[in-house]
């Protein structure tokens, strides 16, 4: 499969995956809010065993992805994992606090299982090689080679209340696409090892004639201009996005 291709079906299934929750974005926050019906039930306990909704955040998506594709037991991969007739499409899902909100600003941490990106992390003390564990094609047992495909839904909400302030899918490169995206794929993470996802750096599909962004906002709702201007890099990508959308 040529890079542009790759790029192609990276590009189709962002917009699948976009569309899909946007149209049923109702359906999800009606789900998201399910928790308000019995919350003297939970919310004592919050913060205990639990600090946010990410559990009850994950089984809404299983819910509303319940028809994508065929899910795949292997235990290397991402939160869902499905097959299709031409991907094995990762997506994982990641909940970020406001009191956290550096974790999502610019770059995402993203996980060795989750991501097949092949690359090199570079600060001003070490240079690392990188590959993440996952292929870059998968090989089925009957012949079949199907690509991989990696995409991250991040919701930002307040802590305290757990109000949604805004939630991104965002498509990591494969890493047959690294000559194209290097150095500016990855940042470091807090300890040497792990990586993070530098999205706002990797705007756009560079391979595709149109260069359509590589990340989509579903949900934009900041509450206050003091974490609107923490998210500046996605409120660029939020207003490009209505832009092309007029």
């Amino acid at each position: 499969m040529e890079h542009k291709e790759i790029e192609f079906w990276e590009h189709e299934y962002l917009k699948q995956i976009y569309y899909l929750l946007n149209i049923d974005k109702q359906k999800m926050l009606d789900g998201f809010n399910t928790k308000e019906d019995i919350r003297k039930d939970w919310q004592d306990f919050l913060g205990k065993e639990t600090s946010d909704f990410a559990t009850g955040s994950e089984r809404i998506f299983y819910w509303l992805f319940n028809q994508f594709g065929v899910p795949n037991s292997s235990p290397i991969g991402s939160d869902m994992f499905f097959e299709t007739y031409n991907a094995y499409v990762h997506i994982d899902i990641k909940t970020v606090t406001k009191k956290n909100i550096g974790d999502i600003t610019k770059n995402i941490f993203v996980g060795d299982n989750q991501n097949s990106y092949i690359g090199h992390v570079k600060t001003r003390t070490y240079d690392d090689k990188y590959k993440g564990n996952l292929p870059t094609f998968y090989h089925k047992e009957n012949g079949e080679v199907k690509i991989c495909l990696t995409y991250f839904i991040c919701i930002l909400y307040n802590e305290e209340n757990l109000d949604i302030q805004t939630i991104i899918i965002t498509c990591m490169p494969n890493g047959e696409l690294s000559e194209f995206y290097e150095p500016d794929t990855l940042n470091a993470g807090k300890n040497r090892g792990k990586v993070r996802y530098n999205y706002s750096k990797c705007k756009y599909f560079r391979l595709l004639d149109d260069q359509p962004l590589r990340t989509k906002v579903l949900i934009w709702s900041p509450e206050s201009d003091d974490v609107k201007k923490r998210l500046s890099e996605i409120e660029s990508i939020y207003l490009e996005q209505e832009e092309s959308n007029l």
